[in-house]
């Protein structure tokens, strides 16, 4: 069974309902699987329900993020500063419905979302407008030296366990370019990325458990990823930026693609 019609049977839900386990105040954690588990790992969660929205289970994201002329941003990631934040256009395409917003971690690991609506009757990526300016002014030290270094798109489906208050998102057809480009790159064409947001901690939820069965499941695949999607595009577009703190993550990324892309083709240089 393809994964349209495995999702597609599976009880719906909108976003009014998925409110709950919306978490804009939440831990945050990454994996990457192929794309070839996604039916097994879908049947294995068997009480998550699906996002549907105006009918369909998927939705596609653009995302344009901001830094300095310095990597103000990246800096913060890179150096491993204890608090660090990302600022981005974040646009839905299903419901031409776009966000301003501020995503800042802090010291306990814990992920904290500020947003702002913007103006339905401009183009999603169009130049902040003053009450945005203002916004980011309250939130970011640095607010007025961004610029636009990274434009993103990818396909989402989004699975929701009420009870458990928590929410797992797949992520498929990651792309990025410069903004302004029209050159997309697609560094991970064969796997997924998977969040699994929660409010408390977990780490031996269904997911977890429906990964470890996985008969494939070797080198990174299945396992934790600390890297961000907003990372690996800075360093796809740019690989001569200083990114040694994401070396080993970023080494991760491309031997899952390679196993993904070669699940029968494992050598142990892929393995170790």
């Amino acid at each position: 069974m393809n994964l349209e019609t495995l999702l597609r049977a599976r009880t719906p839900i909108g976003l009014s309902d998925i409110d709950s386990v919306a978490l804009m105040d939440r831990f945050d954690e990454k994996f990457m699987v192929p794309n070839a588990w996604l039916p097994d790992v879908l049947q294995d969660l068997a009480t998550h329900q699906i996002l549907t929205i105006q009918g369909e289970v998927t939705t596609r994201y653009n995302n344009l993020y901001f830094d300095t002329d310095e990597n103000a941003c990246l800096e913060a990631h890179t150096r491993g500063r204890s608090q660090r934040m990302k600022i981005r256009i974040r646009h839905y395409a299903n419901t031409d419905v776009a966000f301003l917003e501020v995503k800042v971690r802090d010291v306990h690991g814990k992920t904290a979302k500020h947003r702002q609506i913007r103006d339905h009757g401009s183009a999603w990526d169009a130049p902040l407008t003053e009450r945005e300016r203002d916004f980011l002014a309250s939130l970011v030290p640095f607010s007025f030296d961004l610029k636009p270094v990274l434009q993103s798109r990818f396909e989402r489906f989004t699975l929701a366990e009420l009870h458990e208050g928590e929410r797992v998102t797949f992520d498929q057809h990651l792309e990025f370019c410069q903004p302004g480009s029209r050159d997309w790159v697609r560094p991970a064409a064969h796997v997924a990325i998977v969040e699994w947001k929660q409010g408390i901690v977990n780490h031996q939820g269904t997911l977890i458990q429906a990964f470890r069965r996985q008969p494939t499941r070797r080198g990174p695949l299945g396992r934790s990823l600390r890297l961000s999607k907003y990372i690996l595009g800075r360093h796809s577009l740019q690989p001569s930026l200083p990114l040694r703190t994401y070396k080993a993550a970023l080494r991760d990324v491309h031997r899952a693609e390679l196993l993904a892309a070669n699940p029968t083709f494992a050598p142990e240089r892929l393995l170790q």
